[in-house]
């Protein structure tokens, strides 16, 4: 008993192709962000600066850990698009 699979593949694969180039864009300025403000934490001296260190490390985090699972999800999708490819072929 053969089912159709319920995927448009060029669908899929454009998709792929918008979540690298989300991937990329956010990385090269996240790299750009954390440059930048490892240079303004050596002269930032103060109370406000240990608030807004506070909030920004959180940020910070939090971004990492998204940028991450996008990684993750990236090669989850690679691997069922080839599938799919594959699958297709038959």
């Amino acid at each position: 008993m053969t089912q159709d699979i319920d995927v448009d593949i060029d669908e899929l694969k454009e998709f792929i192709d918008t979540l690298q180039y989300f991937q990329d864009v956010m990385s090269d300025r996240f790299q750009a962000v954390e440059y930048d403000w490892n240079r303004c934490d050596e002269s930032w001296e103060g109370e406000s600066k240990k608030r807004f260190t506070s909030d920004f490390e959180e940020v910070y985090d939090r971004t990492k850990r998204t940028l991450t699972a996008g990684e993750d999800a990236l090669e989850w999708l690679k691997k069922y698009y080839q599938i799919l490819e594959d699958f297709e072929r038959f």
